[in-house]
């Protein structure tokens, strides 16, 4: 019960950054990829649908693949459904995002008292952790796929502690590691690996070798998980953009140095760190740890500890690491920008504060501590006056009143009251500071003037509404305003898929499939060039005598006034008819909209399609070419995965102009199927078969040796 009520505390105290800012946790990737495509996601399970691929989301729909949609995690279908029911998109990522704070507050606190901490200062830390700097102002507000691993980690962390002292069953952590690897997000694994690493050190400390083949067997289980999560997404990566980011380098981009770490627990301190659009200075504090940690570091008794040394290997080793990594290179492999480590680095330290504080704080020598955490207080404060002296004056003076009011409060409490009232100012005064930072540190767009996203769905949908077929937008995110966006005159990213729309530009976190992304100079988010309209109306390639743009089944085009200011006042070429043109956009419709369910785009002369059936992930083609041997052409993209048959006997899939699917067929009546399959997911998905059967194999043996000892 205790546990479930921090939990709760948790989620009523995050409202408050929804109370003080809206769209606070509806910021960057969260309405450009997550939420849409959630809603999309949960619409599709509804009517019984559950793809892994579907060919209308063009780069961002090879859902497989891209591994972070999280299609294999159970908790999160349950959210794409929960997600799909609302039609305020801002909501429904408030509503999601609370519930996994408070899940991790609940991991928070039960990983404190795994290690021995008190119930009180368990609470302090797991209240503190949820609205710490980069796990709020990042994870909780645009990044819920790394929010999630963070939180399953976390709950792998002490369902695998608490089995390695025989105290809890392996399918338990076998599960939340399952959770976590199956979010998709690239550092869960790593998280799952440093944890398991860091109990294994703990166990030949103590040499419990029985315990640690337990535990090997479990994590050995968790890892081949992982085959079905990558595995499509290493065998698809060669023709995106993502493998350019497989290096080893430092742009000292979201890299944080110690100082950053030094004043975590400074309410207003905002890092010197390189981040978007090469700015020097974060606009929000995502270093913050908590208010509370180093002022009242000279108030623990830290000799405490000496007789737990041993207990506390595992929570050492994960600490060192992850501050190791956090202070590393920005490009380590696949895994980028080393402050999303930071935060769990400081569940590792927060969890140890809270083993500190349980023994109580030192009452000897009063005036000297006070004097140590008054100076403590006032360098934070310093600290985050020298990154930016010209600005945020009034600001850090009231952090610097808040912190050391909060501060004087709970010593003097603790003196008075005991341990449980010190933990009730302490929670009190996260709530105060994040009042605080939510107040003055707004979370806002980097534009300026900030643009706010689009979430109401009723409202895309009604502006979009004579929109037909498959839509190409050629736009840049230059110059759009909120206006533009919440109207659906202008969206990039998912927000097509949640009003309903085939468009061929979405978001996609392989960063697009590469040839594609060069033909139409498209970037992850749909954005492109002014080059692109002229090659729409080109031919595919030297061989394929058709247009791009009717290569690709484009039935409407939207036209972006600022990014083509000639091109939109223009009489469309034959075929095309204006259907809208304001200030903003020029629509472009065919006169015959291409809204059949096929998807051949074109085919050699001489080769007459009979029929076309296409599902997402198979088409069957009835076809006849009376003279020679030809070409047909498929508006798909050709991921790694695709196989055709003619007539039941297999046939070659070319990579086609622009990247789309091409199949060489010979003269004849025939029959051609075309059918996609993910690279590895077969594999993959034998491998949790296994590995569950391994672990609920390893289950009952553990409860049979267990019954028997006792």
């Amino acid at each position: 019960m205790v546990a479930l009520s921090v939990a709760v505390a948790t989620m009523a105290l995050c409202v408050i950054p929804q109370w003080r800012g809206t769209f606070f946790y509806y910021m960057g990737d969260q309405h450009e990829y997550f939420l849409p495509l959630w809603h999309h996601f949960g619409e599709q399970l509804r009517g019984g649908n559950w793809p892994t691929m579907d060919p209308d989301g063009w780069m961002g729909g090879n859902y497989a693949a891209e591994a972070l949609t999280g299609i294999w995690n159970p908790v999160n279908l349950v959210n794409f459904v929960v997600v799909s029911f609302f039609n305020n998109l801002s909501l429904a990522a408030f509503t999601v995002t609370i519930g996994v704070l408070g899940l991790l507050a609940l991991a928070t606190f039960l990983l404190a008292r795994e290690y021995g901490a008190a119930r009180m200062p368990s609470a302090v830390v797991a209240t503190a952790l949820p609205v710490s700097g980069f796990t709020l102002w990042y994870e909780a507000s645009g990044w819920p796929a790394g929010l999630m691993a963070f939180t399953w980690v976390a709950h792998f962390w002490w369902a695998a502690h608490r089995h390695s002292r025989g105290l809890l069953n392996p399918f338990v952590p076998f599960v939340f590691g399952f959770l976590a690897m199956t979010t998709g997000y690239p550092y869960a694994p790593l998280g799952l690996i440093i944890v398991l690493v860091a109990i294994a050190v703990e166990l030949v400390a103590r040499r419990e070798l029985s315990r640690l083949a337990h535990l090997t067997v479990m994590g050995g289980c968790v890892g081949a998980v992982g085959l079905l999560v990558f595995l499509p997404l290493l065998g698809t990566v060669d023709v995106t953009s993502r493998q350019q980011l497989a290096q080893i380098a430092n742009d000292t981009f979201f890299v944080p140095d110690l100082g950053d770490l030094a004043a975590g627990s400074s309410p207003t301190y905002l890092p010197a760190i390189l981040h978007w659009n090469g700015s020097l200075l974060e606009q929000v504090p995502s270093t913050y740890c908590a208010w509370f940690v180093t002022p009242l570091l000279p108030w623990l008794q830290w000799r405490s500890l000496r007789a737990r040394l041993r207990s506390l290997t595992s929570l050492s080793v994960v600490a060192g690491g992850y501050l190791t990594a956090t202070l590393g290179p920005s490009n380590l492999w696949l895994f980028r920008w080393p402050l999303r480590l930071i935060e769990y680095f400081y569940l590792a330290a927060l969890v140890l504060f809270a083993v500190a504080l349980s023994a109580g704080l030192a009452t000897d020598q009063v005036r000297r501590r006070a004097i140590a955490s008054a100076a403590i207080v006032l360098a934070g404060t310093y600290l985050a006056w020298t990154v930016e002296p010209q600005h945020y004056n009034r600001i850090h003076l009231a952090g610097l009143v808040l912190t050391a009011a909060l501060l004087a409060i709970g010593l003097v409490v603790y003196f008075r009251r005991g341990r449980c009232a010190l933990g009730i100012v302490l929670i009190a005064g996260t709530a105060s500071v994040v009042t605080l930072q939510t107040s003055v540190f707004p979370q806002t767009t980097a534009a300026d003037p900030p643009v706010y996203p689009a979430y109401d769905i009723a409202r895309l949908k009604a502006d979009t509404k004579d929109y037909q077929g498959t839509v190409l937008q050629l736009a840049s995110l230059t110059g759009v305003t909120t206006e533009q966006m919440r109207s659906g005159e202008i969206m990039f990213g998912n927000l097509p898929r949640a009003a309903g729309l085939v468009t061929i530009g979405s978001y996609t976190a392989m960063l697009g499939f590469a040839k594609f992304a060069d033909a139409l100079c498209m970037d992850y988010r749909g954005a492109t060039c002014p080059q692109a309209f002229d090659r729409l109306w080109q031919p595919a390639d030297h061989e394929t005598n058709v247009p791009l743009v009717d290569a690709m089944r484009v039935s409407t085009l939207v036209l972006q006034r600022s990014l083509l200011p000639d091109v939109a006042v223009r009489t469309p070429p034959p075929g095309w008819r204006v259907a809208d043109r304001d200030d903003v956009r020029t629509v472009w419709l065919r006169d015959r909209p291409l809204l059949d369910e096929g998807r051949v785009s074109w085919s050699s002369s001489g080769i007459d399609v009979l029929t076309d059936s296409a599902q997402p992930q198979r088409e069957v083609v009835r076809y006849h070419s009376a003279e020679e041997a030809g070409r047909i052409l498929f508006a798909r993209l050709d991921w790694p995965g695709y196989r055709a048959t003619l007539d039941g006997h297999s046939i070659t899939v070319v990579n086609g102009p622009a990247g789309l699917v091409t199949v060489e067929v010979p003269r004849g009546e025939h029959v051609l199927t075309l059918e996609f399959h993910s690279p590895g997911l077969q594999l993959g998905f034998l491998a949790l078969g296994a590995c569950t059967a391994v672990a609920v194999l390893q289950t009952a043996v553990w409860v049979t040796v267990r019954r028997r000892r006792r």
